[in-house]
């Protein structure tokens, strides 16, 4: 073989290989994987695929999609499950430094699974109706659409995670009285962490007497310090607000 061809031949096997391997990545990144926690199964799509499509196919596979407020769809990418990864472990070794590894919560943590939101509050309704709340979609997600449980849990700084029966137009003071013989008196403010995953931050005082709205499976975190100063606390809110819902255990 000529020096020409070799010289040829060794230009164009290069080219070859990138373009092999650009097919390859650009498949990957085009097709869609959808995991549905409630039902325990995974939609794969070859390419992207529309919102509405996705829940067409999760509702063939029976999931109720009942409650839209905590339907979300969490973002399973690589860099997604590093940054979540990376705030528990935060979250952890700060509680770690405050003494706090023998604390429920620090069990608590470490057990729950997290991830970034990608859309929260999905109404398959307003999908259908809005080609703006119907994104094309590719690449790895979750699928949570938990059952409307008229249940609301108080976590955080306690000796454990309770949960009682949602009270509409009680104020949340006096939901927290109900509660009084297991968590005792609280000095700082609780925040609310609803399913969409929307956070409230009472003020000092208010929260007392404020009608604070509590819908179905809302969090009220109670902070271990100051909310304002507490760098542990406003990360481990931050975390809370990735918590995949259907990883709860469930209080009895």
């Amino acid at each position: 073989m000529s020096k020409r061809l070799l010289t040829l031949f060794g230009l164009i096997m290069p080219l070859l290989s990138i373009h092999s391997f650009a097919q390859t990545e650009t498949s990957t990144t085009q097709s869609l994987n959808v995991e549905l926690l409630e039902v325990g199964k995974q939609l794969q799509f070859q390419g992207p695929a529309r919102l509405e499509s996705v829940f067409a196919l999760a509702k063939e596979q029976s999931v109720s999609l009942q409650y839209p407020l905590g339907t979300t769809l969490f973002d399973k990418s690589e860099r997604a499950n590093k940054t979540s990864t990376a705030l528990k472990n935060s979250v952890l070794n700060q509680m770690i430094q405050h003494n706090l590894v023998a604390h429920p919560f620090y069990k608590f943590i470490q057990k729950q699974s997290f991830a970034p939101r990608l859309l929260s509050a999905i109404d398959v309704d307003k999908i259908r109706l809005n080609k703006f709340d119907n994104p094309l979609l590719r690449g790895n997600y979750l699928l949570a659409s938990p059952l409307r449980e008229e249940k609301v849990y108080f976590l955080g700084n306690l000796n454990s995670v309770y949960s009682i029966k949602e009270q509409a137009g009680i104020p949340l003071q006096t939901q927290i009285e109900s509660l009084k013989s297991n968590i005792g008196t609280l000095s700082t403010p609780p925040v609310l962490i609803y399913p969409d995953g929307h956070v409230v931050k009472p003020h000092h005082g208010a929260w007392l007497t404020t009608q604070y709205y509590l819908p179905p499976l809302t969090l009220v975190y109670v902070p271990f310090g100051d909310l304002e100063y507490s760098e542990m606390d406003q990360d481990i809110v931050r975390l809370l607000t990735q918590l995949i819902p259907n990883s709860i255990k469930r209080p009895q």
